[in-house]
């Protein structure tokens, strides 16, 4: 439970207060250098919690016996917190470190950040379906389902 604070936490301080602060920011010679420093330090704590939620939720589904929820639609929110987690495996693990390499290079023009659009887009819709996922996940963690 932590790692998912920690880990949705981050996404959303990242795409509701760096991105739009950066966005709007006064300091353009220092936009690339700032959001490179804390996304690349969040990406390193948010790999650690990736790996962490994917691990004790791998464990609780074994230690439970609960495989058998996966193949009963009141338990669609266990299918939900696995594609999240995969999402995010897959952003932070293959797409991220081999694909992008360092995403900064895809708004910068020079040493300032002349359009995050595209990245504050992508961060909003995971940071929904993040707590969309989380919201279901409690609901039917409570029996809200079934």
């Amino acid at each position: 439970m932590l790692s998912v604070v920690i880990w949705i936490g981050g996404v959303t301080f990242v795409t509701l207060v760096l991105i739009p602060t950066l966005r709007r920011s006064y300091f353009r010679i220092d936009q690339l250098t700032i959001f490179n420093s804390i996304e690349n330090r969040f990406a390193s704590i948010a790999r650690v919690m990736v790996l962490l939620a994917g691990i004790s939720g791998f464990y609780m589904i074994y230690k439970l016996d609960a495989w058998d929820r996966f193949t009963q639609i009141q338990f669609f929110w266990m299918h939900a917190m696995v594609f999240a987690w995969c999402l995010f495996f897959l952003a932070l693990f293959v797409i991220e470190p081999f694909i992008l390499k360092n995403h900064g290079r895809m708004v910068k023009n020079g040493h300032s950040i002349t359009d995050l659009k595209k990245t504050y887009i992508a961060h909003s819709v995971i940071l929904v379906l993040s707590l969309l996922t989380i919201l279901v996940s409690v609901l039917g963690a409570h029996g809200f389902f079934y």
